[in-house]
């Protein structure tokens, strides 16, 4: 099968390699538009034992941003980033929320592993990516519960989407 019958099929590749039908895996309406690969990050460079902080990420206001997965990497600030803290083990909570449409991720703030992941194992959205919307913000609420500072960046990956059509037909 060449790309063009995958295409017709609803099956052609997705970022990050997982191979998912285009009907249920892109937003509805946003399968035909030209697609960029880019991701956003929020950083954040030494939140202290015990604190809560909040970041931001503006959505660029010429594209849609459709978010296929998410990893967090987490650095102790004291050791000058020589120990890598898994996710999955960091004491850590974290709540995500769209600003262009005022809904939160999760109804409470949540273990950091439940939502991300490590570059070698990302949170990858499965069954139908997650879309913000042009000139809206990613904001992201962190309770550190390490005993010490932390440095942490949240990359959230995927693709901006324009308004230009996947395929140029009237050139």
């Amino acid at each position: 099968m060449n790309l063009k019958d995958m295409v017709d099929a609803g099956m052609a590749p997705q970022p990050g390699g997982v191979l998912l039908g285009n009907v249920a895996y892109i937003p509805p309406g946003l399968e035909g538009m030209f697609k960029e690969p880019f991701s956003y990050n929020i950083i954040f460079n030494a939140i202290a034992a015990g604190a809560v902080a909040t970041g931001t990420a503006n959505i660029q206001n010429s594209s849609f941003f459709v978010c296929t997965e998410q990893t967090v990497d987490i650095w102790d600030s004291a050791t000058g980033n020589t120990t890598n803290t898994q996710p999955n083990v960091a004491p850590m909570l974290v709540r995500v929320t769209d600003s262009s449409s005022g809904n939160y991720a999760m109804d409470q703030p949540t273990p950091i592993g439940n939502y991300f992941g490590t570059v070698l194992q990302p949170k990858v959205w499965l069954y139908r990516a997650k879309l913000w919307m042009p000139g809206g913000q990613i904001q992201l609420e962190l309770t550190n519960g390490m005993a010490g500072s932390q440095r942490v960046r949240f990359t959230f990956t995927g693709f901006k989407v324009f308004k230009m059509p996947d395929e140029l037909v009237d050139m």
